[in-house]
């Protein structure tokens, strides 16, 4: 009986099985395209083909793509109420207008509400909510440079009164972009945040494509003018929405006075008051027209520029419910507090309206905001042949923070 060779026997075996496994390889790597990548070699794209990817290639591709593309959020732009309402009033002086019902998210009435305006510091309730939601420490401080604080006393931009060397925590900022419409805040939140507003303007257009507003782009975080730095009364009521929807927002907005911490010019810290409520002094919202306070104003912020006009957003709760009245452009700063008044008592849901406020229906304004409905231009800027300070010397007699250089 003849001995086998067994070791050699599971050589040749062994070695089949290897070939047969590299065959397999080479077989995979040829049908999937693939190949290794060498060290330090770069992957590029294919070659061009002059053959078109058949239908099912064209499916394929789109899919991954999809994959690839974040899913849109949905728009915040409130729905037209069944009640709603022209703004159509005798005595009202703003160009857009609209009443935005919280609770629903509807627009009771409006006035060339989607028409493109100058937004003057109402931009800065956007520079409240991004700062906030881009804030981990309220006590942290930017310290103010003779740099930061130049431009603004250049461009006669409104201060809340910060100093070089000045070290302010990033809740005073808050308060002091907002009570007294300081620039100085804004510039400070926005290099504190960002590093510089540049970088802070592309976080709040970022904010506005996460509201789905189509009709509003920013260019600086105070509202100074600028040709491409525009909105709507309907987006701004969304921005303004949104504040009252965020706690600190919303605080900062309803909060009459603030008292910074010390600074180097005010050991006792500054001591800030809102204009939005300073304007709002005497005045009270009567919808059922009993000679009565109803509706409680909570908050809201005032602005001006040469260009916007006095624009405002004002903030009531009435019968348990929250509603937000932008105006934009109007003739004055107390013309532009009753203009607000006039929408809340006269298209608040019940209100009984003021008489004789309301327009002849043969008024032809009506048939002009159908025709203009849907236009997205800029609204006509009509210069003024004085400046704009002397509308307020003339009929202010109480002490009234000055707004004539708020942005």
């Amino acid at each position: 009986m003849k001995n086998s060779n067994r070791k050699g026997g599971a050589a040749v075996v062994a070695l089949l099985v290897m070939i047969i496994i590299v065959a397999v390889g080479c077989a995979l790597m040829v049908v999937t395209g693939r190949k290794t990548i060498k060290p330090n070699e770069s992957v590029g794209a294919p070659p061009p083909s002059d053959e078109l990817p058949t239908e099912d290639e064209e499916t394929t591709i789109e899919d991954e793509l999809a994959e690839l593309i974040p899913e849109p959020k949905p728009s915040q732009l409130p729905t037209i109420s069944d009640r709603y309402e022209t703004i159509n009033l005798k005595d009202i002086t703003c160009q857009t207008g609209v009443l935005l019902d919280c609770d629903s998210n509807e627009i009771l009435a409006g006035l060339k509400y989607d028409k493109k305006i100058y937004p003057a510091s109402l931009t800065k309730l956007m520079t409240l909510l991004v700062a906030v939601e881009n804030i981990d420490d309220m006590q942290a401080k930017y310290k103010f440079t003779k740099k930061d604080l130049a431009p603004l006393t250049k461009e006669n931009a409104s201060c809340a009164g910060f100093v070089a060397g000045d070290e302010v925590t990033m809740e005073d900022l808050l308060y002091a972009a907002i009570l007294p419409s300081g620039a100085d805040g804004t510039l400070g939140l926005a290099n504190a945040i960002a590093g510089n507003e540049k970088n802070f303007v592309k976080l709040m257009n970022d904010k506005v494509a996460d509201l789905g507003l189509a009709n509003t782009n920013f260019a600086n975080a105070s509202g100074l003018h600028h040709k491409q730095h525009y909105t709507t009364a309907q987006d701004m009521a969304v921005i303004t929405k949104a504040c009252m929807e965020n706690e600190t927002c919303r605080k900062v907005l309803c909060t009459e006075k603030w008292t910074t911490k010390p600074t180097k010019e005010y050991k006792e810290g500054i001591e800030l008051e809102s204009i939005f409520h300073s304007r709002f002094g005497g005045y009270f919202v009567d919808a059922d027209q009993d000679g009565a306070e109803d509706a409680k104003l909570l908050g809201g912020k005032t602005g001006f520029t040469d260009e916007a006009g006095y624009t405002l957003a004002t903030v009531v709760e009435f019968k348990g419910k929250e509603y937000i009245a932008i105006t934009t452009k109007s003739d004055t700063y107390l013309a532009s507090v009753e203009d607000a008044i006039l929408v809340f008592e006269n298209y608040l849901p019940g209100a009984a309206g003021t008489p004789d406020d309301r327009k002849e229906k043969q008024d032809e304004d009506s048939s002009d905001e159908s025709e203009e409905e849907n236009d997205t231009t800029f609204i006509e800027i009509k210069e003024k042949a004085d400046s704009s300070k002397s509308d307020d010397d003339e009929e202010s007699s109480a002490v009234v923070p000055d707004e004539d250089v708020e942005a």
